[in-house]
């Protein structure tokens, strides 16, 4: 009697350990969107740049645009670098939603990636910055010029809000998934083959 007992609670807490959880589809779905956004803001940031960039500019400074207004190497990079993360968050993100353990793993490179990619990103960020000051700096009678000059600490504390935005969900999955959810059995219920 005591055995059936032990093996009757023993059962219900392998059903309890499997059960659905809420959390992969949530994590999945965000990351997806995520990542989606990353990828929109990054198509409409390359289209501008490349299609209009320095033809939105007055004509006497065509010749010599803001380096804003220039597709330099470290933006090329950036631009690599946020099509590779945001890719490999969709694919975190399905695995998740899937309740796939790999989506554990896709999940921590992508966020080791990312926290590196928004380390970079500020670089890039800083050094467009000091080549835009330079140019402001030769270019004094330039209108964009006189704003760059006069709107430098605004653009920088900008520049730290998109920088700790950024770095949000990258330092929450890995805490998620480095120090929280670290078993397969945490991701609940396996998906049938009706899941997704």
């Amino acid at each position: 009697m005591a055995q059936d007992g032990e093996d009757q609670q023993k059962r219900q807490e392998e059903i309890v350990e499997l059960a659905p959880t809420n959390w992969p589809r949530t994590i999945g779905i965000v990351s997806i969107s995520w990542a989606t956004l990353g990828l929109s803001c990054l198509a409409c940031g390359v289209a501008l740049q490349v299609a209009l960039g320095p033809s939105m500019l007055p004509e006497p400074l065509r010749n010599n645009p803001p380096p804003s207004m220039r597709f330099g190497t470290l933006q090329i990079v950036q631009t690599i670098i946020s099509l590779v993360t945001s890719s490999l968050l969709i694919a975190a993100g399905i695995q998740t939603l899937r309740r796939s353990f790999s989506g554990r793993t896709l999940h921590l490179i992508w966020a080791v990636l990312s926290v590196l990619a928004v380390i970079y990103g500020g670089f890039a960020g800083w050094h467009q910055q000091q080549e835009q000051l330079i140019w402001a700096r030769e270019n004094p009678d330039n209108p964009i010029a006189k704003q760059t000059l006069q709107g430098q600490p605004f653009s920088l504390a900008i520049m730290g809000f998109f920088l700790c935005f950024f770095a949000a969900w990258p330092v929450f999955c890995l805490i998620w998934f480095g120090l929280i959810k670290r078993t397969a059995a945490s991701f609940g219920a396996p998906p049938d083959k009706d899941f997704i």
